[in-house]
């Protein structure tokens, strides 16, 4: 279950949090999680899912301080990422540590999804 409070949502007993807010054309997700790990974002697919079902077809995500993204968690980003293209939208990964980074070239991530270092480099 997620809770949502002000634009956060709260997975219930796992450590993470979702921050949400606007960005010019792009719906902003902040995910963070308390070991810096990112291994769990089903739930990113629901609220990706309502986005897309109000019209917001921009989205960007960003993973904090992540230094790591387990395999159940780049396999909910290329289902996102389908979802927004299949609407005419664009998907992007916000300000990624080096480490996350470099996984994301490692697994060509970066061919498929934008990556950006800022949110004023945001297409507008």
């Amino acid at each position: 279950m997620c809770l949502v409070s002000d634009g956060i949502h709260y997975r219930r007993g796992i450590s993470v949090k979702i921050e949400t807010y606007a960005h010019g054309k792009y719906q902003v997700l902040r995910i963070q999680a308390d070991d810096n790990n990112i291994s769990n974002i089903s739930e990113l697919k629901d609220l990706i899912s309502g986005y897309l079902n109000r019209g917001k077809i921009d989205i960007a995500v960003s993973f904090c301080d992540a230094s790591y993204i387990y395999s159940g968690a780049i396999s909910v980003l290329v289902d996102c990422y389908k979802k927004i293209e299949e609407k005419g939208g664009s998907l992007c990964i916000l300000e990624p540590n080096p480490g996350l980074f470099d996984i994301l070239e490692t697994l060509n991530i970066d061919r498929v999804i934008n990556i950006y270092v800022s949110e004023q480099y945001l297409p507008q």
